[in-house]
């Protein structure tokens, strides 16, 4: 039986109507020179020390030999002045992430935006012998219920979450560029992903690859004895996905820390399941004790499968 798979549309940077189009119709598009090859050096060399000062991840989330530079905006002062504020990544997360409201005070009708806000930024360097991940959905961090659009066509407003990566290196299907089903963000709840229904995004250095949090995709395996892809992730999210009060600066570690357990869950300072709250990668409360202790491992054990 032939197999017929969508292919990922490739646009230019200044085709933004189009950009969005394909997105709305695929949940994918790759943006081709996005970023040009002297800011892409930069960017790989401020994260440079901090990816080879990651270390293995000893569970099922990421490949042994993956390395990540997390706080990518606090890191690397040339992808937050450049690529971060981009009026590009703005005006697509304006079109399918940020919400737009009205109410009423008493009479008067009031209109809300609330944009979206970065959820994650960070490096990923997939080594040689890395196994693929499992395909996924991002939004699973957020409990999202799918439903299907398959009939109707996409649903403007359903996403909260949407991915920006950009090449640091040309990356391939050997070694391991995002495999992803196009068309899979209008799928429902139950439908079960294949990997033979995934193609892959191919890129060049500063092409841009962009994804709804729908989108079932996965990193791909890296077969390669030597060469190592390094894509730059920008992750945004709903802006009012987050405390009305934000306590994580009001409140001292110290402080916090003497809280009981049960109020230190209800105020957001332990995880929440599958992946959200993370601090380097570490539980909030133990990087606000100062334990260095390592800890590199899934954080939920629904996230376990591959042994």
């Amino acid at each position: 039986m032939t197999v017929s798979t969508p292919k990922i549309q490739r646009l230019g940077r200044s085709d933004t109507q189009g950009i969005i189009d394909a997105i709305a119709k695929d949940g994918c598009c790759v943006v081709k020179g996005f970023a040009d090859p002297e800011t892409v050096e930069t960017v790989n060399n401020e994260v440079r020390p901090y990816l080879d000062a990651d270390k293995p991840w000893k569970g099922d989330l990421f490949p042994p030999e993956t390395r990540r530079c997390s706080n990518l905006v606090g890191r690397s002062k040339t992808a937050r002045e450049t690529w971060f504020v981009d009026p590009l990544i703005r005006s697509v997360n304006a079109a399918f992430i940020d919400k737009t409201t009205s109410n009423y005070y008493g009479e008067t009708k009031h209109t809300y935006t609330s944009e979206a806000v970065c959820t994650i930024a960070l490096t990923f360097d997939i080594g040689p012998g890395a196994q693929a991940q499992r395909l996924h959905r991002d939004d699973k961090n957020y409990h999202v219920d799918h439903v299907d659009q398959t009939a109707t066509g996409y649903r403007n407003g359903s996403d909260v979450l949407i991915g920006f990566l950009i090449a640091g290196v040309h990356t391939s299907f050997e070694n391991g560029a995002t495999l992803a089903i196009p068309g899979s963000h209008l799928w429902d709840a139950a439908r079960v992903p294949h990997r033979h229904e995934a193609t892959y995004a191919a890129l060049d250095p500063g092409d841009m690859w962009i994804m709804l949090g729908s989108l079932y995709h996965a990193g791909g395996a890296n077969v390669t004895a030597s060469e190592h892809r390094v894509v730059h992730g920008f992750f945004y999210v709903r802006g009012y996905i987050r405390q009305e009060e934000n306590a994580y600066l009001i409140n001292s570690p110290e402080d916090v820390l003497g809280w009981s357990p049960e109020v230190q869950k209800s105020m957001g300072y332990t995880l929440s399941s599958p992946n959200v709250g993370a601090v380097f990668f570490r539980p909030p409360l133990q990087y606000m004790s100062g334990d260095d202790a390592e800890f590199l491992g899934d954080f939920d054990p629904s996230q376990e499968g591959r042994k």
